[in-house]
């Protein structure tokens, strides 16, 4: 059976989901017709002749991105929830959907509900739906963390749902945010009937799932937050550099902000260590020595400077470059930083 707009049958696993649903209820235990019958029937309740409709919790930069791409991509969503009101009316107005009181009238109203909120909140809300008493068979929750698993939604087994984690490393900023999904990669954690669907979810994003169930979560994240945010600190610090050197200051952040972009163009490319550039690459002792030098004034950042050689001349390898490391290891004397 085909599906919306010419794609490929929808996984199969959960054509199974009400029967697992009520395993994890510890309810009925028989394949008899009746069973049968209900189990063929629901998809995320319907799995072969459409796809499954989505709420979102949560109408930040993160449920904006995804709710706008899902949108685009023919997901249907159904209902958008938020702490703030204008939000969610402003997100649903955005995706043709209702916006919602809370994150029970949102899961009801959808096959699978997508929480987009900090990390602390996830478990709270898991916690919310399952004491809301409501049945979630044949439907599934799933979080956008980087830093938990699907463990956090364990609560909602307990009103029959399926859990599942799907972490896009991409920056979002907003409904703009949705063509940076494209071609990002995802890591997906899901209960197994509910990872196919996840799995195809990412793919109609444009985006590349892959397994994240064993993961160090910690590690992960802490990977991804020196990858995707901490160079834009360091292009912050960078600028106010150029800045004191005397460039204009919208000259200086576009400038800048250029030559990241080139920077991670040619790690893409050639990979990080044949991209690497500068004068620890090319054993420039005197051009680092006059730098850290020029940085005395600013402690910090010569710390920062200092750390970052080093690390430059970690990956791209000391041999035949002796002379800018015996500069790094008795470096002009950093001063600590106030």
């Amino acid at each position: 059976m085909t599906i919306a707009r010419g794609r490929e049958a929808a996984p199969r696993g959960l054509r199974w989901f009400r029967a697992d649903a009520a395993r994890l209820r510890g309810g009925a235990r028989r394949l008899d017709h009746e069973v049968t019958e209900t189990v063929t029937t629901t998809a995320l309740r319907g799995a072969d002749c459409r796809l499954p409709t989505l709420a979102f919790v949560g109408a930040g930069r993160a449920g904006t991105a995804l709710a706008a791409a899902a949108h685009a991509a023919g997901y249907r969503v159904t209902a958008v929830a938020s702490r703030t009101p204008a939000s969610a009316h402003r997100l649903a107005a955005a995706v043709q959907a209702t916006p919602v009181a809370g994150p029970v009238a949102a899961a009801m109203s959808a096959d699978l509900t997508v929480l987009t909120v900090p990390d602390a909140a996830v478990t709270r809300l898991a916690a919310v739906l399952a004491a809301s008493g409501m049945s979630l068979g044949g439907r599934g929750v799933l979080h956008c963390s980087g830093a938990l698993d699907r463990s956090a939604l364990a609560a909602v087994r307990q009103v029959a749902a399926a859990a599942g984690a799907v972490h896009p490393l991409a920056s979002l900023a907003g409904a703009a945010g949705a063509a940076a999904l494209r071609g990002s990669f995802f890591a997906v954690d899901a209960d197994p009937v509910l990872r196919p669907w996840l799995e195809r979810l990412v793919e109609d994003l444009g985006g590349i799932p892959f397994a994240a169930a064993r993961l160090d979560r910690a590690l992960y994240h802490a990977a991804a937050v020196l990858a995707g945010n901490a160079p834009l600190a360091l292009l912050e610090r960078a600028t106010t550099l150029l800045r004191a050197a005397g460039v204009d200051a919208r000259v200086a952040e576009e400038a800048l902000t250029s030559l990241l972009l080139g920077a991670v163009a040619n790690a893409r490319r050639l990979g990080v260590r044949a991209a690497l550039t500068g004068p620890v690459v090319r054993n420039d002792a005197g051009t680092v020595a006059r730098h850290l030098r020029a940085l005395e004034h600013d402690p910090a950042s010569q710390e920062l400077y200092h750390h970052l050689a080093c690390e430059t001349l970690a990956v791209s390898g000391v041999d035949g470059r002796d002379e800018v490391a015996a500069v790094l290891a008795s470096p002009p004397r950093l001063r600590a930083t106030a």
